[in-house]
């Protein structure tokens, strides 16, 4: 994953309050659950989380 993607997905899951993000592996199209503590720890130090813009009805 890239640090833009990395940021992405550790600010959706905080935002749902989620323990898991789920991302598809490239070659087999399989479904992995990684979990957001484990993606925390490799964010860059100083990282600003923001929330994800909540979609208009």
């Amino acid at each position: 994953m890239s640090r833009d993607a990395l940021v992405a997905a550790v600010s959706a899951a905080q935002a749902t309050q989620a323990m898991h993000h789920v991302e598809n592996c490239p070659k087999c199209r399989h479904a992995l659950k990684i979990q957001v503590s484990d993606m925390k720890r490799f964010l860059p130090p100083g990282t600003v989380l923001t929330p994800p813009p909540t979609p208009t009805p």
